[in-house]
């Protein structure tokens, strides 16, 4: 996934933007935004209100989406840009804010998604036992030399 730091070439980018920007990404990305140079020097150049802007805009791309619409990432994209380039930002509402928090996991990594996927089908004690890491392309990698029991090895099989 993008690497904020790499994809923009600017003389300091600030911590607190390259957190918000790696916390929604995924979200984003899931929502169907694609992230264009300028998107990205967009978000970089940011002065205020990044993160409730991104906040309100996934808020409303949900919403959009529940009720069947299917937004082009074209528009999506300029849509994003335009409300981080507006005075203030796009400010959530409450019952916007509510709406991002039932689903959160939408803004989840693939590695957190996997993680929790498989502590549902193996057991978080298994899980952690035969899983050493996820890679950001979602790729299980896992222990060697695991001794696992019949039982065990059936739920990794299955």
């Amino acid at each position: 996934m993008i690497d904020l730091r790499k994809a923009v070439y600017y003389e300091y980018i600030d911590d607190g933007v390259v957190e918000i920007f790696d916390k929604y990404k995924w979200g984003l990305r899931r929502l169907g935004v694609n992230f264009s140079q300028e998107l990205l020097e967009t978000i970089v150049y940011c002065s205020r209100n990044l993160e409730t802007t991104l906040m309100a805009f996934c808020s409303w791309v949900l919403w959009l989406k529940s009720r069947g619409e299917k937004p082009n990432s074209d528009i999506l994209s300029e849509t994003l840009i335009n409300a981080l380039k507006s005075e203030i930002g796009w400010i959530p509402y409450d019952y916007q804010k509510d709406f991002l928090q039932q689903n959160l996991d939408i803004l989840e990594s693939p590695q957190v998604s996997l993680w929790k996927t498989a502590e549902k089908e193996l057991g978080a004690s298994l899980r952690n036992r035969v899983i050493a890491d996820i890679s950001e392309e979602g790729e299980l990698i896992f222990k060697v030399n695991v001794l696992l029991t019949d039982d065990e090895r059936e739920k990794l099989d299955g």
